[in-house]
């Protein structure tokens, strides 16, 4: 999914954060977070917003980030509202086929295609609860296979010579009622053959 507007964060209102007060608070703990969890080797990028909830001056704050962390990379505004900050043009895509967009002049930022899939599986006795969300539904693991398969091979393969540099597949392991995981939430079934996973990934290098 892509929502249909490009809002100019700094319009506070419009992403309820018309509290001045509230949006200090946030810096303040986001200096915080970034001080306290900057040692943590496992960690590769900040995001301090993600599709629009909360965000506001995200560029400013993406600036503020790589000033208090200047080895990582900053994702400003993951998926939505994009302000042309940080180092990433990051895209959220479901519903939909994924195309490479028009760069504007001079965006020299790196496309990342940072959500996209999504594809449900429900396994009986490995789900968190009788809920059942995910983008697309599918009723066998061979199923969800050809279409994980199809997806990568129709969509994004194609996409890596046109600029695309790195993906994040929506996502690891089902999530409570998210079941769109490779992995059940339990972590015991990998819905996919591990082969089948690995073939793919291959694919997603710029020989």
């Amino acid at each position: 999914m892509l929502t249909p507007l490009r809002l100019g964060d700094r319009r506070h209102r419009w992403f309820g954060r018309a509290d001045a007060q509230g949006r200090a608070r946030f810096r303040t703990e986001l200096r915080d977070t970034v001080e306290h969890l900057r040692n943590v080797v496992s960690l590769a990028v900040w995001v301090p917003f993600n599709e629009g909830w909360g965000q506001f001056d995200a560029a400013r704050i993406a600036a503020e980030v790589a000033e208090l962390d200047p080895t990582r990379t900053v994702d400003h505004a993951s998926g939505w509202h994009d302000q042309g900050g940080g180092d990433l043009k990051s895209l959220h895509v479901y519903f939909r086929r994924f195309r490479v967009p028009r760069r504007r002049r001079g965006d020299r930022r790196v496309l990342v295609l940072s959500e996209y899939g999504g594809y449900n599986l429900r396994v009986d006795g490995h789900a968190f609860n009788d809920k059942d969300f995910g983008y697309r539904r599918y009723g066998s693991a061979e199923q969800l296979g050809e279409a994980f398969s199809r997806l990568h091979a129709e969509q994004i393969v194609p996409a890596i010579r046109r600029g695309l540099s790195a993906t994040v597949y929506t996502q690891l392991s089902d999530v409570e009622d998210e079941l769109n995981g490779l992995l059940t939430y339990d972590r015991e079934t990998l819905k996919l053959p591990a082969e089948l996973v690995r073939s793919v990934n291959a694919l997603l290098r710029l020989e």
